[in-house]
Formats: C-alpha cells, sequence, structure tokens
C-alpha cells in the first residue's frame, strides 16, 4: 500500500510529514501523541501509521522524536506557512462571514419590520432607528449583502470540492442543509439587489415591490438556516482560538528550552 493511495491529510498536519513507506509500524508515535492525532493500519501484511485526526495536531514533535526510522519529520517552514496562511485567509472569511451575516439579517429584518409591515408602500422615511433613518438603514442593508457576498463566493470556492462532491453524490442531512441554505442565500441575494437596480433605472414599480416581498419571505427562511449555522461556527471560532493560544503555549516553551 503507497503512500500515493492516502489522502493528503492522512499524511500530513500543519506541522509535521509522514512517509508511510518508511514506517515500520512500532506505534510508538501512537503512545506519545497525547491528542490522538495517529491511528494506524495493522493488517498481517502491511502495517504502518497514518494521520486520522491531523486538525488537531499542536506541533509538540513528540512523534518525530520518538520516530526512530525517520518516518516522520517536522513540516519544511514554506509549506507550513503557506497551509497556515490558508487557514488565517479562511478564518477571516468566517469572521467576515458572522459580521456581515448579523448585520445583514439585523438591518433586514429591522427595515422589515419598521417599514414594510403593515405601511402598504406608504413608508415615513424621516422616521429613525438608533438615528439612522429608512433610506440609510436601506444603503447599510445592500452595502452588507453586497460585502456578505463576496465573502460567500470565496468560501464556496475555497470548498468547492466539497460542494462538487456532495452535489454529485447522494447527501446526508447536513449536507442538504448546506445546500438548501446555499441555495436560499442566493435566491435571497439576487431578489434584494434586483430591486435596487430597477429603481436605480427607474424600472417597472410594480416588479420591484413584488420582488422585495419575495426577498422578504425568503429571507426569514434563511435566517432560520443562517443562526443554526452560525451556532455551529461560534464552536469552530472557539476551537480556532484555543488551538492558536496552544501554539503559541508550545511555541514559547520550545523558545525557553532552545535559548
Amino acid at each position: 500500500m503507497k503512500q500515493k493511495f492516502f489522502k493528503k491529510e492522512h499524511t500530513s498536519t500543519m506541522y509535521v510529514m509522514l512517509d508511510t513507506k518508511k514506517c515500520e509500524g512500532c506505534w510508538k508515535c501512537l503512545n506519545v501523541c497525547t491528542k490522538h492525532v495517529i491511528g494506524r493500519i495493522n493488517l498481517p501484511w502491511h502495517k504502518h501509521a497514518l494521520f486520522i485526526n491531523g486538525n488537531e495536531c499542536i506541533g509538540c514533535m513528540q512523534c518525530v522524536k520518538s520516530c526512530e526510522t525517520g518516518a516522520i519529520n517536522r513540516r519544511t517552514n514554506k509549506l507550513r506557512d503557506c497551509t497556515m496562511n490558508k487557514k488565517r485567509n479562511q478564518f477571516i472569511v468566517n469572521i467576515g462571514l458572522f459580521i456581515f451575516g448579523i448585520i445583514t439579517m439585523f438591518s433586514g429584518m429591522l427595515i422589515q419590520v419598521k417599514y414594510h409591515i403593515g405601511n402598504h408602500g406608504n413608508i415615513t422615511i424621516t422616521n429613525s432607528v438608533f438615528g439612522i433613518s429608512y433610506p440609510s438603514w436601506s444603503i447599510i442593508h445592500k452595502v452588507s449583502i453586497l460585502l456578505l457576498s463576496l465573502m460567500v463566493i470565496f468560501h464556496v470556492h475555497h470548498h468547492r470540492k466539497w460542494y462538487k462532491v456532495v452535489i454529485t453524490k447522494k447527501p446526508h442531512f447536513k449536507s442538504r442543509q448546506i445546500l438548501i441554505m446555499s441555495l436560499l442565500f442566493i435566491l435571497v441575494a439576487i431578489t434584494g439587489l434586483t430591486p435596487w437596480f430597477i429603481d436605480l433605472q427607474e424600472g417597472n414599480e410594480i416588479q420591484r415591490k413584488a420582488l422585495i416581498e419575495i426577498h422578504d419571505k425568503l429571507a426569514l427562511i434563511l435566517t432560520v438556516y443562517l443562526m443554526l449555522h452560525i451556532i455551529k461556527k461560534i464552536r469552530y471560532i472557539a476551537a480556532f482560538f484555543d488551538k492558536k493560544e496552544t501554539h503559541h503555549i508550545i511555541h514559547d516553551h520550545k523558545s525557553d528550552v532552545d535559548s
């Protein structure tokens, strides 16, 4: 069983790399790994370690020290920095999705409840909420949709392989939720921005209001999906900071030892 048959995440983490051809299956690395990052292939005719939980690796290098065959080695700075940059960029995008998602939902719900519901098109634009008038809230909502859309495009591009696999195969329940949320977001963005362009071009007012009504209804459904997704992402953000803090502690400890 050759290394190329394994996925990249099975033979590398952010900090170390594994050459399965050199591994002799002594399992010493499993015994010293406190984060349960390493697993094993333990067939009668073939034995070697592999990474089963690479995201939990904190770079303590105990596995590298315990490996007598040189199968596990420290990743080069270039590879590690590239991986860390990708993770940092994705984290920034997730934060952007969170912030602009909240702003979009809040401003959209405020506009709908305060100005649209029960007014039958007779909106008193001078009425302000938190010192902000209707036109200003409308601009905040539209700009947040644009910024959120850019973040979503980057996010989908980053996870394009996942979308391709899920779409081509029968998705499970959680995958269906994300696909439905993605589709809803596209529809909400289109029905939200199109009335804006119609208004700028002084187009058909009936079409504009019809699209706004559709936008409002779809946005309510999307809000439920977004809130559920945000709750899950809060756990991810907390885990990211916890892992980052652990990494700094270990890095400081290494610096003390080296000095």
